[in-house]
């Protein structure tokens, strides 16, 4: 009862914002589009996109400036949820929060390092994101260089992680980014056991280890097969946080002579007994497909709990992994067929 008093009009309120994710047909749809014009004339119908779109020229939106706001549609839902929540949920959101504010530094990052654009969020965007984080966007988006981005980060937790990066070698876009991601999801994992009790912290451990064993996995194959990076290497890309894969079971992938000993220690770990597609070269495939799985099943398994929010935050994330690609298949006159393969989980 207390699941549904606490959850019950959030509940709702998701369920209304679900029906409105894109369709499979709209991605047929948008994937047929002549040009990139055309398809932002066809998401100007949908309401969550044509809230970020209106007023927008289709045919002067430059790609980096499409794609901020496409993005931004999460953000908007987001900010729809936060303030729709309880104190405590807050509380619980803002434990995801970082996620975003990673993604606004690694886009400064990207911008640095491919010498892009300094056009920033829009003022719309920076305005909510100022309510909840300490990081001034506007300086952010403006820095043109790794110290000036540190300037701007001053004083936030963020500062703190890429600086260290500072007293080594030189450090790539890659580093950056990792570095990020391994702060989050450590973090993450160690804030929920202070957040969270009973079943919900039951269900974020079943979501977010999954997720950091995956991406552990990936990272490994994707190391020892495309980089032939060293044992040391691949160590220092591990998030140091385990669910179902064992330590030792890491130390053996990270340090395997051959690809062939590679799959078969894959083989040997949970995922590989479970689900008997696991190879290193699906892995990729199989994050995402796993994910879905997973957050469908706390989703109905949990229907009044905080498994209705992060299960449609990963909707909507999927989503606009989704949308990027069709629109930049677009851009590139891809034929349909071929864009809609990029999509399929």
């Amino acid at each position: 009862m207390g699941g549904v008093m606490s959850y019950g009009a959030l509940a709702t309120k998701i369920r209304a914002m679900k029906s409105r994710l894109l369709k499979e047909a709209d991605f047929q749809s948008l994937a047929q589009m002549e040009n990139v014009s055309q398809a932002i004339a066809y998401l100007m119908r949908i309401p969550s996109y044509r809230a970020v779109l209106e007023g927008q020229d289709e045919t002067r939106l430059r790609p980096r400036e499409l794609e901020r706001l496409v993005v931004g549609t999460l953000y908007y839902d987001f900010s729809k949820l936060y303030r729709f929540c309880d104190k405590r949920q807050k509380r619980l959101l803002e434990l995801y929060f970082s996620k975003f504010e990673i993604s606004i530094i690694k886009r400064a990052l990207r911008r640095i390092f491919n010498r892009g654009d300094r056009t920033g969020e829009s003022r719309e965007l920076r305005s909510y994101f100022q309510k909840l984080s300490d990081i001034p966007m506007e300086e952010v988006s403006q820095a043109a260089t790794i110290p000036s981005l540190l300037e701007a980060l001053g004083g936030t937790r963020y500062q703190k992680v890429l600086l260290k990066l500072e007293t080594g070698k030189e450090a790539t876009l890659f580093d950056y980014e990792m570095a990020l991601d391994l702060y989050y999801f450590s973090e993450l994992w160690k804030q929920k056991d202070k957040i969270l009790r009973g079943a919900e912290l039951e269900m974020l451990t079943r979501t977010f280890g999954s997720q950091i064993d995956l991406l552990n996995l990936t990272w490994i194959c994707r190391a020892k097969k495309y980089y032939q990076m060293p044992a040391t290497s691949i160590f220092a890309l591990v998030i140091p946080v385990t669910y179902r894969l064992r330590d030792e079971e890491i130390r053996a992938m990270a340090t395997a002579s051959d690809e062939k000993e590679l799959e078969e220690l894959l083989g040997q770990t949970y995922y590989g007994r479970h689900f008997q597609e696991v190879t290193a070269g699906e892995l990729e495939k199989l994050y995402r497909q796993l994910l879905d799985r997973i957050y469908g099943e706390e989703r109905r398994r949990n229907p009044y709990s905080l498994a209705v929010v992060t299960a449609y935050l990963h909707d909507k994330e999927e989503e606009i992994d989704k949308l990027t690609t069709v629109l930049e298949g677009v851009r590139y006159g891809l034929e349909p067929q071929e864009t809609l393969e990029y999509i399929k989980t």
